[in-house]
């Protein structure tokens, strides 16, 4: 600071001394000539060094001249004396002061815009593009208009409180992007506005659009949960069909977190998976759903369960379903109640006339988007939290069979799929999905997993957490309320050196003394409260192995493009309850029934009999 003042008090001295001199100069020369002009301009200077305010006060022409000076003078006095105040403003007060000394307290800082043209994919939305990604950013330059695009094989984080744009300002960009490509999709469509933004532009390019709606079921496809079961069991393969009833029953008995003994949640996983085991093999066809299995449960598991006791004992030792009940046969009867309630509480969503309808048939493939360019949009009703496990379901199921095609091809998807998850934290935990990250990019998968903060993924997927946010290579950060969530990206953005500056002052009889020093010290790129208050049409980029970056992220309406909304689909017709079926529990059931293992069962060789409506 002291040095500084150095500084003012030359540059004060030079204004009014020397610097009317200088605005002297001209009117020499212009009498004189220039080389008798510098003579005697130099001769005054040196006979009236102290002349200059004499030269203001009585000529009027350098008295203007000077005057018109004066307020630079003023503002470069302001610089010299307080540099850190213009370089916060270069910054729009993001972040704290200039950096300083030799990184002893860390080093990160922003990228520069070289780097980040260098370090980030730049797309000209005007020219072709061969490998879709998610928009991170934009800039206008030269007329042009340039995406930034994350285009790795890994995945990305996106972060924003409710209101921040996550839809618009980076989902539906970013499908627009993926479209341009031709990459297939796989969207979380939080009331369908996803769909009514997109789906129109996306048939003009020749895209697959497939709709399940868990909203209003008849506007869009159907998906039967034990369709990839029945497949199996049909053809034999009864491992893979006990793995995939297995899923089903682990993501219908975790969509809520249990807490206590697992005792419990063991078995309800294991009775829903008998059941739907139960069901696959022995239900006619178009009885093959989950509502069968809610009414098998509900029909037999009364009083303690002895007649659903009785239908698993009667079934062959190497039953598939009958291996799966095991745990609740050997329950105690103090148990049992409680964990035939508790199922059925967790079933209860196939009671619902419409979840019925929706899944007791198939109309796609679920492999699809690894096959053709497709577009696959799950509407996910936010005002009806217990659809959202079908949400889960459907992911989970789409993701093992696009395993199941890339392993037939050599490893790698056909066409690559990017999975964009809004909302992702309000849905039920997706089994092993952490695992399921690690090795999704090296299939030719991507996902890109949008929640309001960490506390939401914490709350599903807990231990797993730092894994699944680790597989997460990108991050995206727009706003957030949490202060957790706000220390995390603070840390993330690394710290760096700074000066501080500390004063005392004694006070004596006599005197008066005053010193100042300075020190470096370190403190994060972002703090905290900085994080909660980042700007709005901004984006905060976090990437593996690169400094922070700061992009221009706008809304969708800023773009030259055009996405034209689309009305909602027709409905398919008024729903019709889907056949039932309950097995017939006489004597001469329990004897004769062809196994599994044997043949596939059919409509006529079936246990039970479907009933249409119950």
């Amino acid at each position: 600071m002291r040095f500084r003042i150095i500084l003012v008090v030359i540059l004060l001295l030079f204004d009014v001394f020397l610097l009317p001199y200088v605005l002297s100069l001209p009117s020499y020369i212009q009498d004189h000539g220039l080389n008798a002009a510098l003579n005697k301009w130099q001769q005054s200077l040196t006979v009236y060094p102290l002349g200059g305010p004499s030269l203001v006060f009585h000529d009027a022409r350098i008295r203007m001249a000077w005057s018109i000076l004066q307020p630079g003078t003023v503002l470069l006095a302001y610089l010299v004396l307080f540099p850190e105040r213009r370089r916060q403003v270069n910054r729009d007060v993001i972040g704290g002061p200039q950096a300083a000394g030799a990184g002893q307290f860390g080093t990160s800082r922003w990228q520069t815009q070289k780097e980040i043209d260098r370090s980030f994919d730049r797309w000209d939305i005007t020219k072709p593009l061969d490998k879709g990604g998610i928009v991170l950013g934009t800039r206008r330059h030269r007329k042009k208009f340039f995406a930034y695009l994350d285009r790795d094989d890994t995945h990305v984080l996106l972060i924003g409180a409710t209101r921040s744009g996550k839809s618009r300002r980076v989902i539906m960009t970013s499908i627009w992007a993926i479209a341009r490509a031709g990459e297939s999709m796989l969207l979380g469509d939080v009331k369908g506005e996803l769909y009514a933004m997109t789906a129109g532009y996306l048939q003009e390019q020749g895209y697959e659009v497939i709709r399940l709606d868990l909203r209003q079921p008849t506007l869009g496809n159907r998906w039967n949960p034990l369709q990839s079961v029945n497949t199996a069991i049909d053809v034999g393969d009864y491992a893979k069909a006990g793995e995939i009833a297995w899923d089903v029953g682990h993501i219908i008995t975790y969509q809520k977190p249990h807490y206590g003994d697992s005792i419990w949640p063991d078995s309800q996983e294991a009775l829903t998976t008998a059941l739907a085991l139960a069901v696959a093999a022995e239900a006619p066809t178009g009885a093959r759903h989950l509502a069968s299995a809610y009414q098998l449960l509900t029909c037999l598991g009364a009083e303690g369960g002895e007649m659903l006791d009785e239908y698993f004992a009667s079934l062959p030792l190497n039953h598939v379903a009958r291996g799966a009940y095991g745990v609740v046969a050997l329950s105690e009867d103090r148990l049992r109640s409680s964990i035939f309630t508790g199922t059925a509480a967790q079933l209860r969503l196939w009671a619902d006339p419409g979840i019925q309808w929706l899944t007791a048939a198939q109309d796609h493939d679920l492999a699809a988007p690894g096959k053709t360019k497709t577009a696959v949009f799950i509407v996910v009703p936010d005002e009806r939290s217990t659809r959202h496990v079908l949400a889960s379901l459907y992911v989970n199921q789409v993701y093992m069979a696009l395993v199941d095609l890339a392993n037939r091809n050599g490893g790698v998807l056909p066409v690559k799929t990017h999975f964009i998850l809004d909302e992702f934290g309000n849905l039920p935990p997706i089994p092993d999905f952490a695992q399921k990250l690690t090795v999704a990019g090296g299939r030719g998968m991507k996902f890109l997993l949008a929640v309001q903060d960490i506390g939401q993924l914490k709350d599903r997927y807990k231990e797993q957490t730092r894994t699944i946010t680790g597989n997460c290579a990108t991050w995206i950060y727009l706003a957030t309320a949490d202060v957790e969530t706000a220390r995390l990206i603070s840390e993330k953005t690394g710290r760096y050196t700074i000066p501080t500056e500390s004063r005392s002052s004694q006070v004596r009889h006599t005197e008066a003394s005053q010193s100042t020093s300075q020190s470096l010290t370190g403190r994060a790129l972002l703090m905290p409260d900085e994080v909660l208050r980042w700007p709005g049409n901004h984006a905060l980029i976090l990437r593996s192995r690169q400094y922070p970056a700061r992009l221009s992220l706008p809304d969708l309406s800023e773009w030259p493009i055009d996405l034209t909304p689309v009305e909602n689909p027709s409905g398919r017709g008024v729903i019709t309850l889907p056949p039932l079926w309950l097995p017939f529990m006489g004597k001469d059931n329990t004897e004769g029934k062809q196994k599994p293992s044997e043949t596939a069962p059919s409509p006529e060789q079936s246990s039970g009999d479907s009933l249409d409506q119950m």
